[in-house]
């Protein structure tokens, strides 16, 4: 089979939010970030189409919404759209050139399916994926900074949501640092597809249950943590459901939100009455670790389990 690559080149100061949105707009099911090989200065944002699923309106759409930037306020000067055509052995190296063992923490590394690592330390948790097309396996600094705020506060947490789940890899780690009830949730059903397939990569995780869901839109329940890596417009309209799916003295995780959104949403939480007890930084991106306003101030500034 044959693949389109699009990439699109921007600036690194370019918010790099606005080129995924717009991918998404014209059809795209998920986009990749990864550094520009020829240019040090340039972020490249990817997204693949098979043979059947492309056309030359896709590539149109997408010039014509980024050529419409500037009347939103985004100086478009730098930004540069390029298409590549793959094979599916190209598509498979295209893949593995980007994804190598990446370690999060003293205590975890996630590994591509391909690659044969071996575990530095006995007390060390491997995570398994296989990248696919799914957003999430633990190079994009919203991953990454979401994985640390969890090894920091999962605790003795018993039961976590994982909200746009992407490829799961959150859901795996919860799981591995002692989580035993876990439910992860996506609208994209490719995700949902992929979450299920790393899922069962990692032995010990097959019981985490994945859903086609839209946020938590009908679901019933509390849980000890909820967690959500996702666009900061998504965040905004999750928030008020927050508080009734969170159980007493719970935390919550918020990443997927660029640092000029930070305080936004920090404003909205404390509508709600949370507090952000910590902020990570990372590559342009924050993420949030965030608690009931009144829980936090009876333990006296207490924020680990």
């Amino acid at each position: 089979m044959l693949w389109k690559k699009i990439s699109v080149a921007i600036p690194n100061d370019f918010d790099p939010e606005i080129i995924s949105d717009v991918f998404m707009r014209v059809g795209a099911n998920g986009t990749e970030m990864v550094d520009d090989e020829n240019d040090s200065v340039k972020t490249k944002i990817n997204s693949y189409f098979d043979e059947n699923s492309y056309n030359e309106t896709i590539l149109n759409n997408l010039q014509a919404q980024i050529k419409k930037l500037p009347e939103f306020g985004f100086d478009i000067t730098g930004v540069e759209v390029s298409v590549s055509e793959l094979d599916d052995s190209s598509w498979e190296n295209e893949w593995k050139q980007y994804y190598h063992p990446v370690k999060i923490s003293r205590y975890l590394t996630v590994v591509p399916n391909w690659v044969d690592y071996q575990p530095k330390y006995q007390d060390e948790h491997i995570i398994v994926m296989d990248p696919g097309k799914s957003f999430g396996t633990g190079t994009h600094p919203t991953t990454y900074s979401c994985m640390q705020a969890l090894e920091l506060i999962l605790g003795d947490a018993d039961s976590l949501y994982d909200v746009g789940t992407g490829s799961g890899i959150l859901s795996i780690q919860a799981r591995l640092l002692g989580v035993k009830d876990i439910k992860a949730y996506d609208l994209d059903p490719e995700a949902v597809r992929a979450a299920k397939e790393n899922i069962q990569l990692n032995p010990g995780c097959e019981d985490i249950e994945v859903f086609e869901n839209s946020l938590l839109d009908g679901v019933d329940g509390k849980v000890d943590v909820i967690v959500a890596n996702m666009l900061a417009d998504v965040i905004q309209k999750f928030i008020p459901d927050i508080d009734g799916h969170l159980n007493a003295n719970g935390f919550v995780v918020l990443s997927g939100i660029i640092n000029e959104k930070e305080a936004l949403i920090t404003e909205q939480m404390a509508e709600q009455d949370f507090m952000v007890l910590e902020a990570f930084h990372l590559k342009g991106w924050s993420t949030l670790i965030c608690r009931r306003k009144e829980e936090y101030e009876a333990e006296d500034g207490a924020i680990l389990r």
